[in-house]
């Protein structure tokens, strides 16, 4: 965009202004967008797939491919989104006229998702499906990924940006226990709650209004920092001719590649998991409605604890040793609870498994933020080395690229959670046949060891691509240091 709407940024100014610590207030409100991410998460996470087999009478391998399809179509559009937004004129800055314009398409697709009109069946259904999830995950990234790359750019420094990742994951996390409370502890409650088709229609706009309020929040923050923010950079050419340009400088960077290969892996684990998380704790576990909702919101308040412990670990370890052993753990905490139930000397009655699953979701969630909060915070300060290197700011890009890794990984991961039912025999359309149904014991020992062991073992690969990434803490500040003298002469010579 040019011409009146343009706006001339003095970077001068804008790192003065990023030099200045960031306030609580802003925090809070520019995480709130993490909040509608959230509630998104938990629709998309924890019930879509149940929602689609066990409600709505879709196979297993039909809901998987149509989560799928919507995933890549997004994780190609990410790139292009990222790098637009790296690359927009306006006056309100790059990011935020994209945070402006998405937020009621993926609200309202959201809302469509879990209004599917019981009329419609085979290819209409399908079809239907996924176009709204094509709809609502291109109109999410529109959102996330500007909102993510200021996180990135609203400060220079090493430590802030950590505290950043931590408030924007607690947030998420947020949105996260809203929608499973909207969800399970409002509209789905009681026994047979979550296989009543009328029950969805409600949770979905309710949280749909949520996540407008939520938006607007993380809107109304982000305006407020405009004078932070870098500008888009000039002389770059047409946005086509340069997007492989683009591309080809994130396929050199290997603390991106890094990164990459790490999301890829960890997402194809923790999707599949969380996919069959509500068929396992229904008909494997054998827990009631209440018993699932705590299982479900524990993962929630891990971040409570693991923030803190993120925050202070980080002054005395490095971002890559504290990913790794997060990393880890998660694989452990996912592996050991349906062994033991399978293979141990003693069974857990459903109370007792309530239990010991609550503690084990509360240790994953701790474990999930630890890890996040480092591995977060190292693609900003790779955001700052690619600077160092090709002398541009790719955070929308960069965000966009592993964004990419993650639904990618997700899509399939559905899929394979999704064609992993169909094979095991698991029954649809469980609400037709009634709450009684009886499931195989071979049944639902295939049902444990696909949502728990199998993607233990895919989670304890991701961890290993760490060990090529190598921008420590002393790195990062010669790095800073360098751009700092660089573009002092670049002032110098403009004047």
């Amino acid at each position: 965009m040019t011409g009146r709407q343009e706006v001339i940024f003095d970077e001068t100014a804008a790192k003065a202004a990023r030099s200045t610590p960031l306030t609580g207030a802003f925090k809070a409100g520019y995480s709130a967008g993490s909040l509608a991410d959230g509630i998104v998460a938990a629709g998309l996470g924890f019930f879509v797939l149940f929602y689609l087999t066990a409600v709505c009478g879709m196979s297993g391998t039909e809901a998987g491919l149509a989560k799928l399809i919507a995933l890549l179509v997004d994780a190609v559009a990410d790139p292009a989104i990222g790098l637009a937004s790296d690359r927009l004129r306006s006056r309100q800055g790059r990011r935020l006229p994209f945070m402006i314009w998405s937020l009621l398409p993926f609200a309202i697709g959201f809302g469509l998702l879990f209004s599917i009109p019981a009329s419609l069946t085979g290819m209409a259904q399908f079809i239907y499906v996924t176009c709204v999830l094509i709809v609502l995950r291109v109109s999410l990234s529109c959102f996330v990924l500007p909102l993510t790359a200021v996180g990135a750019e609203v400060t220079d420094d090493y430590r802030e940006r950590a505290t950043i990742v931590a408030f924007r994951l607690t947030f998420q996390n947020a949105g996260i226990l809203l929608g499973v409370v909207i969800a399970l502890g409002v509209f789905m409650a009681g026994p047979t709650g979550l296989l009543e088709h009328d029950n969805y229609v409600p949770y979905a706009w309710t949280s749909a209004a949520f996540m407008v309020i939520a938006g607007v929040v993380a809107i109304g923050a982000v305006r407020r920092v405009l004078p932070r923010l870098h500008g888009p950079e000039r002389g770059q050419g047409g946005f086509f001719s340069g997007f492989g340009r683009e591309m080809i400088e994130l396929s050199r960077n290997r603390s991106f590649l890094v990164l990459f290969g790490t999301v890829l892996t960890y997402f194809l684990a923790y999707s599949a998991h969380i996919s069959l998380l509500l068929h396992a704790c229904r008909y494997f576990w054998r827990l009631d409605t209440q018993a699932i909702q705590f299982i479900l919101l524990s993962g929630t308040l891990g971040p409570l604890l693991g923030a803190p412990i993120s925050g202070f670990a980080l002054r005395y370890i490095e971002k890559r040793t504290l990913s790794i052993a997060a990393f880890l753990t998660i694989a452990l905490l996912l592996l050991w609870p349906p062994l033991l139930q399978l293979y141990g000397p003693f069974t857990f009655p459903p109370a007792s498994a309530a239990t010991m699953l609550f503690v084990n979701g509360v240790l994953v969630g701790t474990a999930i933020m630890i890890g996040g909060v480092g591995f977060q915070s190292m693609l900003a300060d790779t955001a700052d080395e690619h600077e160092f290197l090709f002398g541009v700011r790719r955070e929308g890009l960069f965000f966009s690229g592993l964004t990419l890794a993650y639904k990618a990984a997700s899509g399939f991961g559905g899929l394979i959670a999704g064609v992993a039912l169909d094979l095991i025999q698991f029954p649809a359309n469980i609400a037709a046949s009634g709450p009684g149904i009886t499931i195989p014991d071979a049944v639902l020992e295939k049902l444990a060891l696909i949502s728990g062991p199998l993607p233990a073992i895919f989670a304890a690969l991701s961890p290993l691509f760490l060990l090529g990434y190598h921008v420590t803490r002393k790195k990062h500040g010669e790095i800073i240091t360098a751009l700092a003298q660089r573009n002092a002469e670049h002032a110098e010579v403009k004047a």
